[in-house]
């Protein structure tokens, strides 16, 4: 007999050896987490042959000491309160385990770990933990035996899986993993396992290693980078023909190549790209294969160079436009997608934007610019970027996520790559309707649409502003389409288009189309005077021409203190605008209500908007009038403004203001990552750049009202502070949220136990009605069966009756006709009309005996039926009174009785009814033989003193 001893444990490590009865418990057993996770209940039915062959056999012992063992081990692996369920489950186990550590018959081993196997869902701890040295044998010694190492292999796989999909963790599947992994040559085993080529070894095997990486994934990668070998195995397994094997090897290759770079880099040097390629290229355009070939690609590429190097010089960035062109079009230039044709399936758009996934993976900013800017090149000379414009261009019946994602990818191809950015302006849309329409203006026009989804028009600001970075000459062709000089004043320009997105009454619109203006002009100082040129007729017939500055100054001020997004976004515009070029300050400070504007606006706090953004706005503020300040060139009026300020706002304040800006939640949020969030567009408030430039000019800005003092401005330090803030605010509110759920959930449990409790009572309320209906129903049972007996009793009383009384006149007929022989014929013919009247009279007894003996009959066996509802109202009344014992609850002794069954007092009266009539019939008979007898008398004849009687 084998168990676990109750001293072998060791921190978290399980051993397996005999025991005695005086095994003695270790203390450190009870300082173990008590966080139990069962193992849910999933019963499996048994083959019949095996379960007549289990039935021959003679039952196994158990051992007493099984139940305690298992809550030993429920200590283990997270404790709670044992059920008699699990108790006899687990010594089912301990039956079953030992059958297979001790017979000897493979026959016998064969069915006891198929019983193992059937009931691994259901008792998963005891499975797991108790039969693990057998596996271990199973696997070291039973290698060429595949029946079994399947066997053995499908049930370390099924204790290792929950019973759902659910993303909480599997405690008890992160002990079970550990306590696998921790055993000295299982995962040799288990490699040595898939390394066979039968069908279930290697399937069952595949399934553990999976299971076992979704566990405990970094113990199981250092293990078997220690296997010699052993990563090419897996890789190996690819190759596999069995389209089963293969599709769960990839999957295994999923687990494998998380968060490890190292055996990352050791797959792509094992040609793993390419054998992935060749698995696409031959599977269906709708295939959940192809999802996960591009997700392990995605994996083993992303921020990792060295891979991103390989995958380029192998020449696998051309396969990646073959297949992205096969996904687009079919796999013939003639099966091209009918724009009108209904929409892809959800599998073919997952497999579309994985594989946009990975070639934006190539070219994101986050990589080194030497990779970047080479992947970049790559896409340029196989033809994807063309591709992917040719998708933002043309209605190929792509989805909206599949054109979200494009735009990104093409932002991404052409983001600080001129040639790129070239190719991708010079791009032009003509539908033979309008006139042709350039890249640049197809985007902005989806930008400005309100009717287009939020991430399109996010992805569409993105990609434009990646069109402009570090692109100089695309930003100066922009600004002269704003230019009076224009030729293309009659046609719809990139320019008409911003000013019209900078005007709207959308805020999100009116974000967009400053950030946008605001992007041509960083680091172009030269452009800075010449939007000074621009002027703008906002009404109809409007003289003179209102100029841009003036035009963005008056959308300020009439914003007043409301729409908080569309004024950050014009501070932001003016913020940059105004940086380096004086005669923009000049013409900005000419104006007397924009500096009114800045110098009351500062201090309200009375605005729309949370209180972060209310101190962003502010910060925006104070950016702009120190600008002016800064680019003011007279001393005179320098001096003026800076008296100004300190006696309207007041130095301190300002630089507050300043200060302040660096430290609100939108700074930190837009300070993360270039791409604008794509997730709501509240959340658009500051952009990339503009940060960049705040951080760089804050000090010098601060210097203007403050020029020997020290300024603590947005470095590192205050940086890492507002990001402790803001992580600081947000644990605040997961706090709060997990303490709203806890009392939710608290109020529902109570809801649901009263729910229950009223459930209970209601269904005490019925069984104490049926309680009470069958005791009524029992004891007027018995008093009709009492009366149908004496009825039975009385009725065959008065068929004997009628059978004396014939015999006495049967005996008189013979008397009178040998009694009277001179008047034997009168005699005889009056005895023979009377025995005739008689015999009709009989003849009608008996005509009514036969109704009612077939009535009793008929009685008879209603009775039987009454007896066996009488059983059953029996057995009702025990179960009923055993419930309403545990209850602790009494029946009431005042409920309402019913009254019998009413039919069948109705018959029982209709039966005596029809019993008295032949009493009265049987009596009238006894009448007339009474005169009989005496007119027999009256003639001589004698009468014996019996039939006197």
């Amino acid at each position: 007999m084998f168990a676990y001893s109750t001293s072998s444990f060791t921190g978290s490590t399980l051993s397996v050896r005999s025991f005695s009865s005086d095994t003695t418990i270790s203390n450190t057993f009870f300082n173990l987490p008590k966080n139990h996770v069962r193992g849910r209940l999933h019963a499996k039915k048994r083959n019949s042959q095996q379960a007549k062959r289990r039935n021959k056999r003679a039952p196994l012992r158990t051992h007493p000491q099984i139940p305690r063992q298992m809550s030993l081990f429920r200590n283990f692996f997270g404790g709670g309160q044992p059920d008699d369920d699990e108790d006899n489950g687990a010594e089912f186990v301990e039956t079953l385990v030992e059958r297979v550590e001790t017979c000897s018959a493979p026959e016998d081993r064969r069915d006891a770990l198929r019983a193992l196997k059937g009931v691994a869902k259901q008792y998963r701890l005891a499975v797991g933990t108790m039969g693990m040295n057998a596996y271990i044998d199973v696997l070291e010694t039973d290698r060429l035996n595949s029946e079994t190492m399947t066997l053995v292999l499908d049930t370390l796989a099924t204790v290792l899986s929950a019973d759902d999909d659910s993303s909480e963790s599997d405690e008890l599947g992160e002990r079970l993993a550990e306590m696998m992994i921790k055993r000295k040559g299982f995962i040799a085993s288990v490699l040595a396992a898939v390394d066979q080529f039968d069908f279930g070894v290697r399937r069952t095997s595949v399934q553990l290693l999976s299971n076992l990486l979704r566990h405990r994934g970094t113990e199981v990668q250092n293990a078997i980078l220690q296997q010699p070998a052993g990563l090419s195995k897996l890789v190996d397994i690819i190759h596999d023909n069995r389209e089963v094997i293969r599709n769960e090897a990839i999957l295994m290759i999923c687990e494998l190549s998380r968060a490890n770079s190292q055996i990352q880099q050791l797959l792509a040097y094992d040609n793993i790209f390419n054998d992935l390629l060749n698995i696409i290229e031959t599977e269906p355009l709708d295939s959940i294969v192809i999802e996960d070939c591009l997700f392990v690609m995605l994996n083993l590429l992303r921020k990792n160079s060295m891979n991103q190097q390989l995958f380029r010089e192998n020449q696998l960035v051309a396969r990646l436009g073959g297949i992205l062109h096969t996904f687009l079009y079919g796999h013939e230039e003639t099966e091209e997608v009918d724009v009108d044709s209904a929409e892809w399936p959800k599998q073919r758009t997952a497999n579309v934007i994985f594989l946009l996934q990975i070639i934006r993976t190539l070219v994101s900013p986050d990589n080194n610019s030497q990779n970047t800017h080479a992947a970049q090149k790559v896409l340029n000379q196989t033809k994807i970027l063309e591709e992917l414009i040719r998708v933002l261009l043309s209605e190929i019946g792509a989805s909206v996520e599949i054109l979200t994602e494009s735009i990104i990818v093409v932002a991404e191809a052409i983001r600080g790559n001129y040639t790129n950015q070239e190719l991708f302006a010079s791009t032009v849309l003509d539908n033979g309707e309008d006139a042709p329409r350039s890249s640049l203006v197809v985007l902005l026009i989806s930008m400005t649409a309100e009717k287009q989804t939020y991430k399109l028009r996010c992805a569409v600001f993105y990609c434009f502003l990646s069109y402009l970075f570090d692109n100089e000459f695309g930003k100066t062709r922009i600004i002269e389409t704003l230019l009076p000089n224009s030729q293309n004043q009659n046609n719809l320009t990139t320019g008409a288009l911003i000013m019209q997105a900078i005007s709207s009454a959308e805020s999100v619109q009116a974000w967009f189309g400053c950030v946008t203006l605001m992007h041509c002009l960083y680091d172009v100082d030269h452009l800075c005077e010449q939007l000074l040129r621009v002027k703008l007729t906002v009404v109809a017939d409007q003289q003179p021409e209102l100029s841009l500055l003036d035009h963005v100054s008056q959308l300020l001020i009439s914003a007043g203190n409301r729409r908080p997004q569309t004024r950050a976004g014009l501070l932001m515009l003016l913020g940059v605008w105004l940086q380096n070029c004086p005669m923009a300050v000049s013409a900005f400070m000419a104006k007397e209500d924009n500096l009114l504007y800045l110098t009351t606006n500062i201090v309200d706090e009375c605005g729309e908007g949370s209180e972060s953004e209310q101190q962003a706005l502010r910060g925006l503020m104070a950016f702009v009038l120190l600008s002016c300040l800064k680019n003011i060139q007279e001393k005179d009026v320098r001096t003026s403004i800076e008296t100004l300020i300190s006696r309207r706002v007041g130095k301190e304040v300002v630089l507050s203001a300043l200060e302040g800006l660096s430290r609100t939640e939108q700074f930190v949020r837009a300070a993360q990552k270039q791409q604008p969030s794509e997730n709501n567009k509240n959340n658009l408030f500051l952009d990339f750049n503009f940060v960049k430039l705040f951080k760089s000019l804050e000090g010098t800005l601060a210097k203007q009202l403050k020029p020997n003092g020290e300024f603590n401005g947005s470095s590192n330090d205050s940086i890492i502070q507002s990001f402790k803030e803001l992580i600081k605010r947000q644990d605040g509110d997961i706090a709060q949220l997990k303490q709203e759920n806890k009392k939710m959930s608290t109020e529902i449990e109570k809801l649901t136990a009263e729910a229950q409790n009223k459930e209970t009572e209601r269904e005490l309320e019925q069984l104490r009605i049926k309680l009470e209906e069958s005791t009524s129903f029992k004891t007027q049972t018995e008093v009709l069966n009492s009366q149908l007996a004496e009825a039975q009793r009385l009725t065959q009383q008065w068929y004997a009756e009628a059978e004396r009384y014939k015999q006495w006149a049967q005996q008189w007929q013979n008397y009178q006709l040998a009694q009277v022989p001179n008047a034997a014929e009168v005699g005889v013919t009056q005895l023979q009309q009377q025995v005739a009247e008689l015999e009709q009279q009989l003849g009608y007894g008996y005509q009514a005996f036969e109704q009612q003996s077939q009535t009793i009959l008929h009685y008879t066996a209603e009775n039987a039926q009454l007896r066996e509802r009488l059983v059953k109202a029996d057995a009702s009344i025990s179960e009923l009174t055993s419930k309403i014992a545990i209850e602790n609850s009494q029946p009431s002794s005042n409920g309402v009785v019913e009254n019998g069954d009413q039919k069948s007092d109705d018959e029982l009266v209709k039966l005596k009814q029809e019993q008295e009539e032949l009493l009265m019939l049987l009596a009238d008979q006894h009448n007339k033989m009474s005169v009989y007898r005496r007119r027999l008398k009256s003639l001589g004849q004698p009468v014996t003193d019996d039939e006197d009687e």
